[in-house]
Order: structure tokens, then C-alpha cells, then sequence
């Protein structure tokens, strides 16, 4: 009787997490989409020396696994930031040090300033983050490459969110013709869809 009364506290437990996670996803995810409906951004893409796969690159360096990227605008200033876990996605957020690289796209070579997170509100997005990409198996330039094969043009955010109850990522991409097109990569298919 008491490994019965058990199990089900542990699945409504397990059941309250998964939901929990969703909401923060979901919310997370709604309001990042709404910092990029911005014309200006889209219209400064062209500034960047660098793509957001080069930003990636260089912030694994020396600053553990990329969790999420994005260009966004800083006051009049095109920013590319990038979130990392300093341990990588095989230690929990508790364990890690979560962090944002953030620099001006524009200027060659990118020299991001470095901030730990200890912020309620970062945090708690970055941990929802490295959770998505542990669960993956695709890296965000794994998640980046397929949307790109999908979809032509500059990729300029890539953020792991939850759809269907699966980890996927939220890839937006600015086309030539100034339009913002939002690709989901399938963390676990690889499966592109927009």
C-alpha cells in the first residue's frame, strides 16, 4: 500500500514538474518572439560581421556549451548575445555556472562583455534552457544548420523551447525580402518545419 500511495505521489510530482516546465517554456518562449517582431533589428542584421553560429563558436571556447543565441538591439546598438552552461549540459544548473556573452555585432573582432547569471529572471531562463538542450540530441548549431537547410536566409535567434511536450528549438530567420520567418527544429528528429 505505501509503494502504491508512493508511486503516485512521485507521478503528480513528476506530472507538476513537466507542467511547470511547459509554462515557462511557453511564456519564455512568447516573449522572446516578441522582442524580434522588431523592423529595426531586422533592418540591422546586415550590420553584423558575424553570424550567430561564429558568436557560438567563439563563446564555447572557453565559456562551456551554447544553451541559446540571438541578435537583438541594445539602444541603437546590434548586439549578439549568447547564453553557455560553463560545465556543459552533462551537469544540472544547480551545478553550473550560466552564463551571457553579449557584444556589438558590428565591430570585428566580437569582444563580448561576460555576465554569471545570478538574477532570478536569467537564471530561471537559462536553467529552463540547459534542461531543453540536455534532453536534445542537437546541439543549437546542429538546431541552426537544419533550419538554415530549411529555410534560406540569416538565422538570428535560436532559442530550445517545448512543443507537443518535446524539446525543440525556436529558430528565426530574416529572408532577403526583410520578413522574419520562425523554423522549429525537432531537438530529437532534427525535423525542420516552419
Amino acid at each position: 500500500m505505501k509503494t502504491l500511495a508512493a508511486h503516485r505521489s512521485f507521478n503528480i510530482v513528476r506530472s507538476s514538474l513537466k507542467l511547470s516546465a511547459l509554462v515557462v517554456a511557453l511564456t519564455v518562449s512568447a516573449a522572446f518572439a516578441a522582442e524580434h517582431d522588431d523592423g529595426a533589428l531586422l533592418g540591422r542584421l546586415k550590420d553584423s560581421k558575424h553570424s550567430l553560429a561564429d558568436g557560438i563558436k567563439q563563446s564555447e571556447k572557453e565559456n562551456g556549451a551554447a544553451i541559446s543565441a540571438k541578435f537583438e538591439m541594445k539602444g541603437e546598438t546590434l548586439m549578439l548575445s549568447v547564453y553557455t552552461a560553463k560545465a556543459g549540459p552533462e551537469k544540472d544548473a544547480e551545478h553550473n555556472a550560466l552564463i551571457e556573452l553579449q557584444g556589438d555585432a558590428s565591430k570585428s573582432p566580437w569582444t563580448p562583455e561576460i555576465e554569471v547569471f545570478e538574477d532570478k529572471k536569467h537564471l530561471t531562463r537559462a536553467a529552463m534552457q540547459l534542461t531543453l538542450v540536455k534532453v536534445s540530441k542537437l546541439t543549437l548549431t546542429d538546431a541552426i544548420k537544419k533550419a538554415e537547410a530549411a529555410q534560406a536566409g540569416t538565422v538570428y535567434s535560436a532559442i530550445p523551447s517545448v512543443k507537443g511536450g518535446n524539446a525543440v528549438y525556436d529558430v528565426l530567420v530574416a529572408t532577403a525580402d526583410g520578413k522574419s520567418v520562425h523554423v522549429t527544429v525537432d531537438g530529437k528528429t532534427g525535423k525542420a518545419s516552419r
